[in-house]
C-alpha cells in the first residue's frame, strides 16, 4: 500500500468464446470464467385443438417440420464485468471499475473539483484487507490520484508527474460489452413435430446477455430429409400435400416479447430457455390458398427453386418464420 498525507475533514475486450456441441471447454480463456449449465431447447407451436399439427385460418396443417442450425451466439450485455482473466479481480486484489460504475456521491465530488480532468481509471479495493484506509482509488488524466473512504470522504489527494493515459482502444478494456458473444457451433438438425426438443446441454459463462442469435444454413447430411435444404416444412393445404423448404443461410435474432428482458445466466438455478416458432401466426399471416400445383404431381411444391410457380411464397414463409420465432423461459 502507498504512504499517503491524509487531508483533515475530508476497457470491451473483444473476446469470441467458441465451444462445439461435443467440447463446450475447448477455448482457454474459458478455464476461470464462472459457468453454469444451460439446457437449449426448441418447438414448434400447434393449435390448441389440434394434437399433431399445427393448423391455421388459411387451413394449412403442418405434420413435418426440419430446421438445420448451423451456430447459436449469445451476446454480452453492455458492463457485463468479467476481467479478461476470467478471475473478476487482479494480481492485487483490486477491482478494476468505470466511470459508469462510481457511486453518486464521488462522480458529484469529481464535477464539483476537477471538472476539467476527465477520469481515467479506478480501482476498488478488497474490503477484506484490514490495512487499507481507503476504499476507492481514482486516477485522472492529469495524473492525480484521489483515495476515498467507505463513506466517500476523502482521504487522501496524491499529485502524480506522470499523466494518466485514456485508452479508448475496445481491444484494451477489461469488460465485455455487446460486441463480445459466446457461441457454440454446430450443426444442430432438429425435428419439431410434436413438443419440445432438447437442442444442446452446455456449460455457459454465467452472466446476463441481451440478445441470442442462430444461423440456419443447408445441411450436409446426404442421409438427411434436410440435405442441401436449411428449412423443411409438409403438410396439406386444405387437404392437398404440400412442402415448402428453403436454402437460406440467414442470421435470426431471437429475443423475449418483453424487448426490456434479458437473458441471465446464475451459478445458483436451473438455466434453461426456448426457441419458439409459431407457425400458426405463419401460415395466418401467409396466405397459401393461392398456391399452385404447376407440374401437377399431386404435391404443392413450395421453394425458391420450385417449378410449381410459388417461388414469391417461398420467400414470404420465410420471413415470416424469421419474424415468428421467440424466446421463451422455461
Amino acid at each position: 500500500m502507498k504512504t499517503l498525507k491524509t487531508i483533515p475533514g475530508i476497457l470491451g475486450l473483444a473476446l469470441l468464446f467458441s465451444c462445439s456441441s461435443d467440447d463446450s471447454s475447448t477455448d482457454p480463456n474459458l478455464a476461470n470464467v464462472p459457468k453454469s449449465n444451460l439446457e437449449i431447447r426448441a418447438m414448434a407451436t400447434t393449435n390448441a385443438n389440434t394434437a399433431s399439427g399445427a393448423k391455421s385460418a388459411s387451413d394449412v396443417e403442418v405434420s413435418e417440420f426440419l430446421i438445420n442450425i448451423k451456430n447459436i451466439e449469445f451476446e454480452f450485455a453492455d458492463g457485463f464485468g468479467i476481467p479478461e482473466n476470467g478471475s473478476g479481480s487482479s494480481d492485487d486484489d483490486d477491482d478494476n471499475i468505470n466511470f459508469e460504475e462510481l457511486p453518486d456521491e464521488i462522480v458529484a465530488y469529481l464535477d464539483e473539483n476537477y471538472a476539467n480532468d476527465p477520469f481515467c481509471k479506478g480501482e476498488l479495493e478488497d474490503d477484506d484487507e484490514d490495512d487499507d484506509p481507503y476504499r476507492y482509488e481514482i486516477e485522472l488524466q492529469s495524473g492525480t490520484e484521489i483515495y476515498f473512504t467507505e463513506d466517500f470522504s476523502v482521504y487522501a489527494i496524491d499529485p502524480d508527474d506522470d499523466g494518466c493515459e485514456i485508452n479508448d482502444n475496445d481491444d484494451d478494456d477489461d469488460r465485455f460489452d455487446s460486441e463480445d458473444e459466446f457461441e457454440l457451433n454446430g450443426p444442430f438438425e432438429l425435428s419439431l413435430n410434436s413438443g419440445e426438443v432438447t437442442v444442446v446441454q452446455v456449460d455457459i459463462p454465467v452472466g446476463e446477455y441481451e440478445e441470442v442469435e442462430f444461423e440456419m444454413e443447408r445441411s450436409n447430411n446426404s442421409t438427411s430429409d434436410l440435405y442441401q435444404k436449411s428449412i423443411l416444412i409438409r403438410g396439406t393445404i386444405s387437404g392437398t400435400p404440400f412442402e415448402f423448404f428453403h436454402t437460406l443461410e440467414e442470421d435470426f435474432e431471437v429475443d423475449y416479447e418483453d424487448a426490456g428482458q434479458n437473458l441471465v445466466i446464475t451459478e445458483d438455478n436451473s438455466n434453461s430457455i426456448v426457441f419458439e416458432f409459431d407457425l400458426v401466426s405463419v401460415f395466418n399471416h401467409v396466405d397459401l390458398s393461392n398456391a399452385t400445383d404447376g407440374n401437377e404431381n399431386g404435391t404443392i411444391e413450395i421453394s425458391p427453386e420450385d417449378e410449381d410457380g410459388n417461388r414469391q411464397l417461398a420467400n414470404r414463409i420465410k420471413n415470416a418464420i424469421k419474424q415468428y420465432v421467440d424466446l421463451l423461459d422455461d
